[in-house]
């Protein structure tokens, strides 16, 4: 019997789970489970439900030993930056605060009066905007709140999720750094920013490793789930780090592009990218597996295509992905693109079209009427956005061979060709599930299954099929990646962050 291993990957709008068994040479996925996530909105704050994901853990648990056996291990990623403060007791102090709650609507502008924001970049490698766990506490500051003078400890959510399930309270290194709060180096955490920005040092908690373990499951756990001898392994925390470290073959010199509702796109280094340059251009650095780094730029994707069918439902109009795919794909050339990035789009609610539209007329573009070019136009802008980033590692002397494309957005055919096209090169794209795989593959590197990153990511192609595309139409995506750039003006230098 091989080794069994259960994941747990939550994002900002869903959950899932995946329960795997290696048989020596591929690591096989039985069944992948999902369950949702609902901020709770109360009209004076927004929370996560933390409590709710907590059992959707404890019910999948339960529910893949029933059905496959007991794991040898289990372990979760999330989103970064969400974090849950502890008591003496090791109560929580409150509930944990989605990253969007008003309370850090206006902080940045108050951080800017302790640090201007590229300092914060040398400190920190990050790009910090509102969304961070800095900005979070720090917004207890502005505000008067006692409430960090009374906590003993910070764990950060997938962490926190793993004290619910262990009673161990440590930290992930990778999901640490998203949080704004670590040295430049992704290693340790910066006592410099946590006295520049009053935050009490006795919170952090020791950093551990990706590739280790945390400890055994609490009693009751146990009893509730059956997991008896089950371990909790520390992995790679950072859901998009998680990602990359499933990448068949990948390493430096390769450039990753994940797709969902945002894109995260970089390369893999030994060390972090501090330049002014780089930063200019908007780059961040956060920990990956074995200690090394990523160099990495996000922004909206899918996102817009889901304001476009939440648009269109509001009509009386509802539209499955596969439809609005087959759509585009009839819609011709000479399609209007807009900035991905730009303010407008990234608001929810609205009429998304007369958005679009609006920007059209601004920029001295054709106004769109068909869905089938609103479709198109999103998918080119998204590809030519990817694009722009590509090119702009290049200009920081940052070169790259091979492309992979990861996650969700892989299953949209033309829009993996889209980006082959304007990337002028061949991608390999696969993995609709990288971030559970990636989850799964190094809890077997923690159980000692596969030595290396290196075992690591070559077991990872015996397990997973990646499809290759070519590109094509090179004469309208050299134009198009003209007129692009041309169109978005300064905001493609640095973007909006």
């Amino acid at each position: 019997m091989g080794r069994r291993v259960t994941a747990v990957d939550i994002g900002a709008s869903s959950g899932k789970m995946a329960f795997g068994e290696y048989d020596g040479r591929r690591l096989i996925t039985r069944e992948y489970r999902d369950f949702a996530n609902r901020p709770a909105d109360i009209g004076t704050a927004l929370y996560w439900d933390v409590f709710s994901l907590y059992h959707a853990v404890i019910d999948g648990m339960a529910y893949f030993n029933s059905q496959y056996g007991e794991a040898d291990t289990i372990a979760i990623d999330t989103w970064g930056a969400s974090y849950g403060l502890l008591d003496k007791e090791d109560r929580l102090l409150e509930p944990v605060y989605h990253y969007r709650d008003e309370r850090t609507r206006h902080v940045i502008r108050d951080m800017d009066k302790v640090m201007d924001t590229y300092e914060l970049f040398q400190l920190t490698g990050c790009q910090c905007n509102r969304t961070y766990t800095l900005p979070q506490l720090y917004s207890y500051r502005t505000a008067g709140s006692p409430v960090l003078d009374n906590a003993e400890s910070m764990l950060l959510l997938p962490d926190l999720l793993g004290y619910f399930l262990s009673g161990v309270k440590t930290t992930e290194m990778t999901i640490a750094g998203t949080s704004c709060l670590m040295e430049n180096r992704q290693e340790d955490w910066s006592l410099e920013v946590a006295e520049r920005f009053s935050i009490p040092k006795k919170i952090y908690t020791e950093i551990v490793e990706p590739g280790t373990f945390k400890g055994r499951l609490r009693n009751p756990i146990q009893a509730q789930t059956g997991m008896r001898n089950t371990k909790l392994a520390a992995i790679v925390a950072h859901d998009s780090a998680q990602a990359v470290a499933a990448i068949p073959d990948f390493g430096e010199g390769k450039l990753y592009i994940s797709i969902g509702t945002n894109v995260s796109m970089g390369i893999e280094r030994s060390d972090c990218l501090l330049t002014e340059a780089a930063y200019r251009k908007g780059f961040k650095n956060t920990g990956g597996i074995d200690r090394s780094k990523i160099v990495y730029r996000d922004f909206s994707a899918c996102w817009h295509l889901n304001e476009f069918i939440r648009t269109k439902k509001t009509q009386g109009v509802s539209y499955t992905h596969p439809q609005l795919i087959q759509l585009a794909k009839e819609a011709k050339q000479d399609i209007p693109w807009f900035d991905v990035e730009a303010p407008e789009f990234n608001d929810a609610g609205g009429d998304f079209c007369e958005k679009m539209n609006q920007y059209f007329e601004r920029t001295g573009q054709r106004k769109l009427h068909s869905d089938g070019e609103f479709a198109r136009s999103i998918f080119e802008s998204i590809a030519l956005k990817v694009c722009h980033y590509a090119r702009a590692l290049k200009e920081l002397g940052i070169s790259y061979q091979e492309v992979y494309v990861i996650n969700g957005a892989v299953r949209n055919e033309l829009l993996m060709q889209l980006i082959s096209n304007a990337l002028g090169c061949e991608i390999r794209a696969g993995m609709p599930y990288a971030t559970l795989a990636g989850n799964l593959l190094t809890q077997l590197y923690a159980l000692g299954e596969v030595k290396t990153v290196k075992e690591m990511r070559s077991l990872s192609k015996d397990s997973f099929e990646m499809n290759r595309y070519e590109p094509e139409d090179r004469c309208y995506w050299i134009a198009a990646i003209e007129k692009y750039a041309e169109l978005s003006g300064g905001c493609m230098e640095k973007g909006y962050l």
